[in-house]
Formats: C-alpha cells, structure tokens, sequence
C-alpha cells in the first residue's frame, strides 16, 4: 500500500544499528500518517495492509555494503533534430579524446525576396549568434561550409550520427578563435557576439540571378533548390572548445545592390530543420583504454555529453535482502562522487540515473516522477558529488513487478551541451559508489 511506503519514507536519519521503536509511539505515528495521506493511489506492487506486522516485529534498519558494479559503456546515437542550440567545433581533451561537433541546417526564405532593377551581389555572410561554449577557447578551429545535395526534413527524426550528402566544394571557410563573451563591431554597429564567415561570391551571384523567378516565389521552391548548408568543424590535435549556437538568432544575409546603388540585404532564416553531427575518436586515451578492457583503470568511471560515453551501474546481490524475509524500502541513496577535474572541464550541473523499461527502452525510473527533487542528480560543490533516490524503484524490482535493476548515468541535456565528467566506480578503493538503504523488514 502506497500510504505505508509514504510513511516510512519521512524517517531519513540515517543510524548504523537496528532500532526497535515502541509500540506506542508506533501506533501514534502510523494513525497520524494515514490520516494524513489517504486517499493517495495504489499501486500493484505496493504491500498490502494484511502484510502490515504488527509493531512489536517492526524494524527499520540501515545498509550500505551493497555491491556496485559499475562500467564505462558508449553511449547510443542522440536525437539531435531542432535542438535549442547547435554545436560546432572541436576539442582535444586529454581523457576523452577528440570530440568534433557539425551541423547540417536548412535555410529558409524570410518572406519572398526582391532584388529590385538590375541587382548585383556583393557578399553572403553566415552569421551564427553564440550562446555558451565548453572548454579552452584560446585554441583556433576550423570550419569548412558546404552545400547540401541531400533533402533535409523539419518533420522527419534524426540523429547525432546521420551523415547527408554534400557538394565535396568548400563554399567557405574559416580559421578562428571561439569569442563566446567579446561583441563584434561592424561598422559603426557593436553587435552581440557572433561567429561571421564569408560563402562563395558565386553562390551570392547565383542567388540574386534567381531574382524573379519561381525558386524564390515560395519556401518550398526554394528547399527544393537549395538544399541547405553543412557546417564542418575539423578536429584538432590540442585542447579546444565546442561553442553553441543559437540559430533562432543567427542568419545567412546576401548583400546587393541594384541600379539605385543603394547597399540592400536580404535575411535567410536558420531556425528550421537542423541537425547536430557528433563523433568521437578515443584512442590511446583513458576512456579508450577502458571501452577495450573495462579493468583498465577501473577505479574510475566516465560520462560524456554529444552521444559520447555513459556509465551503467548494477547491484548484483540486492535480492539477497530478502533472504530472512521481505523488507519495506524507506529510501535508497546512490551517491556518486567526481574525480579528477581537469580545468577547463569542469563536471555537469546535473545528471541522470536512468534505466531500461521491459521493452528495452531508455526511461527514467519512477522516483523521477514522484519527485524530481527527490530523485536528485543535481551537483553539490560541497561533497564534489551527485546523489540519487531510488527507493519506488528498487522496491518493484524486490517485489518482482520489474526484472530490470540496472541503470545508467548519462548527462543532462546531452544533445546541448559538450561537457563529460570523470567519476569515482563501484571498485573505488577510496570513494567508491554506494548504496545506502533504509528499510524494514517485515517478517
């Protein structure tokens, strides 16, 4: 019964020895609960009344010599289809290897053009809006700019490993320096930062050349004919940074003029399909070393945002607590503590704990949606560490109603964001992970 697990979830301290609470106090506290909280849903896989003992046999009791397996895995391709930002660029990190973000992106009318009398190109500029970085920012990039030969869809699923076909002919490029924070001064404008890179002047020309015609009298003409545009960082050999984008901000702007000799300019809109492409390429580094051999330096465990790696985390014996008799989870904690930080790579704000439902599928387990709070996975400075609460979990697996207690630390927002973390494991001589429960047993 749901109520029963609610009231024994409000006795967090923990105690190191088995307490056996008075009966009467017992039996005050019990009446006061329900009380409390009738009325709340059952679930099938919550103990019944009939199973309550009675509270001369009731204990709560305290363990956390579980055994956590744990193991460095990579990670599944990521859905990276019309994300809030696109990444770019390339970092080296001495961990985790090199890590190269590009994106391939649609560009959409503004409302039908008109080049007026006569119109002649003078530029196009693909104008990216920084929002945030990750990583060293001193190091200098390159990017490369291509044109699409393959459709892209707004309304089709993609993900960080799909590759589209593109004209093998650069159209633009450019060596620079991430300035995420340093505005940008064209002419007498001092503009919010941004990212600026000059495409082919005979692209420019052919565009303006389409003045009047039906390529450009509607979006979908011009999809048709313009493919889109593929963003290539290359990797580098040093430490770097991958920068986000927001593209909602950011534009591909075609400079002309007509007979008039009046500069004009002409917006094209990136704020629609777009795809993230993330790759990885580990060797001869730690992470490498362990995806070979997981008992390569297996003190430590790894996880990376951008389809990277994750950590997944067993508890081999915990059926074992029901050897002497079934027990009542009041909380289970899974605290995980950070290694080694590498500046600038500092470790995410928050993670996830997630596990695999009957189908195979990635879901979160159902502590996440009692409360997200509860649950946890959010970074304390403090302790250098993240704790998670699976108790509603853990509890249906004990009861038999899932078959599945295995789970996976992934980071927060992964499609995103760029940043990794290293992390104490199950076999960590010194700060490993543990697992804290509180229960009662019930005989």
């Amino acid at each position: 019964m749901k109520e029963i697990n609610q009231v024994f979830s409000l006795f967090k301290k923990r105690i190191s020895s088995i307490i056996v609470w008075k009966k009467s106090f017992l039996i005050l506290l019990l009446s006061s609960f329900i009380v409390f909280i009738a009325g709340g849903c059952k679930d099938e896989d919550e103990l019944g009344t009939s199973l309550l003992p009675t509270a001369d046999q009731l204990y709560t009791s305290f363990n956390d010599t579980s055994t956590v397996n744990s193991s460095t895995q990579t990670e599944d391709s990521l859905r990276t289809d019309e994300l809030s930002y696109q990444l770019l660029g390339s970092d080296d990190d001495p961990v985790f290897g090199v890590s190269v973000a590009s994106v391939y992106t649609s560009v959409n009318l503004e409302g039908t053009p008109t080049f007026g009398f006569q119109p002649v190109a003078d530029s196009l500029i693909l104008i990216l809006a920084y929002a945030g970085y990750y990583g060293d920012t001193s190091g200098s990039q390159t990017l490369n700019v291509y044109n699409l030969t393959e459709d892209i869809h707004i309304d089709s699923s993609y993900y960080s490993s799909k590759i589209f076909t593109n004209d093998p002919t650069a159209i633009g490029s450019l060596v620079y320096t991430p300035r995420p924070k340093t505005k940008v001064v064209v002419g007498s404008d001092t503009l919010s930062p941004h990212l600026r890179i000059t495409l082919s002047k005979t692209l420019a020309d052919s565009i303006v050349a389409l003045n009047g015609k039906t390529e450009l009298s509607s979006n979908a003409n011009w999809l048709a004919y313009f493919k889109g545009l593929y963003l290539a960082s290359l990797p580098v050999n040093s430490p770097g940074a991958i920068s986000y984008f927001n593209f909602f901000s950011s534009k591909l702007t075609l400079y002309f003029h007509d007979t008039s000799l009046i500069s004009k300019n002409y917006n094209f809109s990136l704020a629609g399909a777009r795809i993230n492409n993330f790759t990885h390429n580990y060797m001869g580094t730690p992470v490498g070393n362990q995806l070979a051999d997981s008992s390569i330096g297996d003190s430590v465990n790894y996880i990376q945002a951008m389809a990277g790696v994750k950590t997944k985390i067993s508890f081999p014996f915990l059926k074992h607590f029901l050897d002497s008799g079934s027990i009542l989870l009041n909380r289970a904690e899974l605290k995980i503590t950070t290694g080694e930080l590498i500046l600038p790579y500092n470790p995410p704000s928050k993670i996830f704990l997630v596990t695999k439902n009957e189908s195979g599928e990635m879901v979160f387990p159902i502590d996440y949606f009692e409360s997200a709070d509860l649950y946890g996975g959010n970074l304390n400075t403090t302790s250098d560490g993240y704790t998670f609460n699976i108790a509603r979990h853990l509890q249906r697996y004990l009861n038999g109603t899932i078959s599945n207690a295995d789970f996976y630390l992934i980071i927060s927002g992964s499609g995103v964001e760029a940043n990794r973390a290293i992390i104490k494991s199950g076999s960590n001589s010194n700060t490993k992970m543990k697992l804290s429960l509180f229960y009662t047993k019930l005989y």
